[in-house]
């Protein structure tokens, strides 16, 4: 009898190619937040960048992952301080204040004036609120089972 099972291990060339994916993934989600930067960046005077050179663009790299952790955190830790349903505005007003600034925080990295950052900041949170929006409604269900044996469960307990 031969052993049917065989343990799936990565190629070099698996590898390279999921690190390259990973990359064009984090780059394609952060459209939204350059699309902020790009439009301030247009605005003389408050827009003036710190260089124009383009490899600065691959900073969207950890400003995108960190800024989406700490979108997670952020929310976490103000439902838990906020629980009644009376102060639900109060929080979403809180978080967003709080996620802009930690944003404005993060291209400071590409302005030289703190306004310039507060402004893509804003515009940046303006472009992907519709853009998070779109990817929650497109999100599969959580109660949905993967592995699609409901009906099969009922059957064996009976």
């Amino acid at each position: 009898m031969m052993k049917e099972s065989k343990k799936q291990v990565s190629s070099f060339w698996g590898a390279i190619i999921m690190f390259w994916l990973l990359v064009v993934v984090v780059l394609g989600t952060s459209i939204p937040l350059m699309l902020g930067m790009a439009v301030v960046a247009l605005v003389p005077g408050v827009g003036e960048l710190r260089s124009r050179d383009p490899w600065l663009l691959l900073h969207f790299l950890w400003i995108f992952p960190l800024f989406w952790l700490s979108c997670m955190v952020v929310e976490a830790v103000l439902k838990f301080l906020f629980r009644t349903r009376e102060s639900k505005i109060f929080q979403e007003i809180l978080e967003n204040l709080v996620l802009w600034l930690l944003l404005s925080l993060l291209y400071t990295i590409f302005f030289r004036d703190p306004l310039g950052a507060l402004m893509a900041g804003l515009l940046s949170r303006v472009f992907l609120k519709p853009f998070a929006d779109w990817l929650e409604k497109h999100a599969p269900k959580d109660d949905d089972d993967p592995s699609g044996g409901g009906a099969g469960e009922e059957g064996a307990s009976e």
